[in-house]
């Protein structure tokens, strides 16, 4: 015991002289005194944690593990242990390891607040976002505010779905941080990212009056075009000097159905960068609106040798194949990008139309049940839902999809026009005429939708009625359509519409 007791004391002062050089950053002497303790007395965990901190220090995160599970295994229920192991793996990029550290140092310390906000990061970048919240609010509620909590906590609000909840987050913290142009800047990214432009601009127009300059001006245009505002980007970019202002351009032109400018813009664009990858996915989109397939699909090939892993030119790949009724083609190209992105619901969208106009309807309603689970939000999908099945006479069935479409967004005038005509077969005149009025107030140029009106009115004796919907009918110029051809007609409407 007399011999332990001298060990502990020697390994115990070698171990203060090693703390005291760490802390001098002697890290030579610091290493020698705390080998020696560690030699004195193998079961100081101090000793293991110091050497452990020591080569964090050194920026040897490898080297540092085994000390900091040392003492894990001497000292089980230790915080610092635990938690500086978690930071070892992390700097190790070891995320997971990382985690499952950093969940054992909370379970010890609850009020830990660094280590409930590295938790809840590292949760983030593990797509899992919904753990993280848990976490990350947690650290905003255990200390004052800051900055780098508040955005963690804003984006995986927004990676969880919750925008509501994320933008109330940005507004107060915005009364905090808004005159740091990084935080507004990192926000209005997450905001832009996650689908929300709108709110991306009033932190990146911020960031604008904050520092001004080329990049951010930029990066704003491109928040202005996903919110559809293409006025908002001329105005931005009037000094066009760069290619990427030339690319923000044509992008501004083509949602404007500006084709001479939109090419004039492109063809910069490319002049200044011809290797470029997105410039020339912008140019094969071009040709796509203009019709020009064939064309569009040899710039494709230029851009998946390019850039083998991006899912966008395969995707592409496979509008164009759909549009050129190569439907096979387009499936193997969607395979490929559905590879290289499994989350892509376009990709899911477009597949499951391919096989729809192959008549393999059962095959495209499990498609696109992939897509509506992970946008079950989605009253578009919903909707295409309801026509798949139509195609395929399942009236009933139909009628579900289109009504969820209707609950998911009441404006949404499709999905109105078809349960018109479910109940017009079903010889449900009134209902038939309510939904088809419904159709044509939100959307008034839904040529159908007047001449299924017309009939129904002459149907009821309602003449005068009949005639005006029948000569607002004929003002469109067409003719009445079958269920394949509507069918198409709105695939490649919302085709168009992705693309914008």
């Amino acid at each position: 015991m007399e011999e332990q007791t001298r060990a502990t004391s020697t390994a115990r002062g070698h171990l203060e002289k090693g703390q005291r050089a760490l802390a001098a950053q002697n890290l030579a002497e610091a290493q020698a005194q705390l080998e020696l303790a560690v030699e004195a007395d193998p079961k100081l965990d101090e000793a293991h944690f110091a050497l452990g901190i020591l080569e964090l220090q050194r920026g040897e995160a490898t080297a540092a593990i085994p000390h900091f599970r040392k003492v894990i295994e001497l000292a089980p229920k230790s915080f610092q242990g635990h938690y500086h192991l978690a930071l070892a793996y992390l700097r190790d990029q070891k995320l997971q390891e990382g985690a499952e550290e950093l969940e054992r140092a909370v379970a010890i310390n609850p009020r830990h607040a660094d280590a409930a906000y590295n938790l809840g990061v590292v949760l983030t970048e593990l797509d899992r976002p919904k753990e993280a919240l848990t976490y990350l609010r947690r650290a905003s509620n255990l200390g004052p505010k800051r900055a780098d909590v508040t955005f963690h906590l804003i984006q995986a609000e927004l990676a969880s779905g919750h925008s509501e909840e994320a933008r109330r987050e940005a507004e107060e913290g915005v009364k905090l941080f808004g005159a740091d142009a990084a935080w507004q800047k990192t926000v209005g990214e997450a905001l832009l990212h996650y689908g929300q432009p709108i709110e991306a601009i009033s932190h990146l127009s911020e960031v604008l009056r904050l520092e001004p300059g080329p990049d951010i001006r930029r990066q704003l245009a491109a928040a202005h075009l996903e919110a559809r505002d293409p006025g908002r980007v001329l105005a931005l970019l009037q000094n066009a000097t760069s290619a990427e202002d030339h690319y923000l351009l044509a992008s501004a032109y083509l949602q404007m159905h500006r084709m001479t400018e939109a090419d004039q813009e492109s063809q910069l664009a490319l002049t200044l960068e011809p290797q470029n990858p997105r410039y020339l996915l912008q140019r094969a989109r071009m040709d796509q609106h203009l019709g020009k397939h064939l064309e569009s699909l040899a710039v494709l090939e230029e851009v998946s040798q390019l850039n083998p892993k991006w899912p966008e030119p395969y995707y592409s790949a496979g509008v164009s194949y759909y549009l050129l009724h190569r439907y096979a083609d387009a499936r193997q190209s969607l395979d490929r990008a559905l590879e290289l992105d499994p989350s892509s619901v376009r990709a899911l969208f477009l597949y499951s139309a391919s096989l729809a106009n192959e008549g393999r309807n059962r095959e495209a309603e499990k498609v696109l049940s992939r897509a509506i689970a992970r946008q079950p939000g989605n009253p578009r999908f919903q909707y295409h839902l309801g026509a798949i099945r139509l195609r395929d006479n399942r009236e009933a069935e139909a009628q579900q999809a289109f009504e969820q479409a209707i609950r998911l967004k009441p404006d949404y005038a499709p999905p109105h026009y078809q349960l018109g005509k479910l109940f017009e077969r079903a010889g449900q005149l009134k209902r038939a005429t309510e939904e088809l009025e419904i159709a044509v107030r939100y959307q008034p140029d839904l040529a159908q939708a007047f001449y299924h009106l017309g009939r129904i009115y002459n149907r009821l004796g309602e003449k005068e009625k009949s005639e005006k919907a029948l000569s607002t009918f004929r003002q469109f110029k067409q003719a009445p359509t079958t269920e394949d051809r509507e069918f198409i007609e709105g695939i490649q409407q919302e085709l168009q519409r992705s693309e914008r």
